[in-house]
């Protein structure tokens, strides 16, 4: 009796360019096309929140127990707890390594003007 195997391969045609792009990505990050083709369709298709809900961030202050709770309001005012008794010190951590990191970001996006955005790069591919 033959055994099926629980995997399957999954292939696409890509133009040579884009072939060497992603060959020569994969060198220099040090794994293999397939499994940085894996992992980028694992982080895809394993997203449990749906990419069209919206909403902000909200932190409200104890100030009896001297902590925060952080949660987000979705635009149809449906409230989701993200953590609860935040000390204030780690609140005051989290905020420096948010910053620390905007910063190395608009750095690698080459950001220079405040109120200039990020522009997706399927626009810019093939421009030089």
């Amino acid at each position: 009796m033959e055994s099926k195997s629980e995997y399957k391969s999954i292939s696409a045609k890509v133009s040579r360019e884009e072939f060497t792009r992603v060959e020569t990505y994969c060198k220099n990050k040090g794994v293999t096309v397939s499994s940085f083709i894996k992992e980028l369709l694992q982080k895809e298709i394993k997203l449990s929140v749906p990419h069209n809900v919206a909403g902000m961030n909200k932190i409200d202050y104890n100030k009896a127990r001297d902590n925060f709770k952080w949660s987000v309001i979705l635009d149809n005012q449906q409230e989701i707890p993200v953590l609860k008794n935040i000390s204030p010190a780690y609140l005051e951590n989290l905020f420096e390594k948010i910053n620390v990191a905007l910063e190395l970001r608009k750095s690698a996006i080459k950001k220079n003007k405040k109120d200039s955005v990020p522009i997706p790069s399927n626009i810019m591919r093939g421009k030089k």
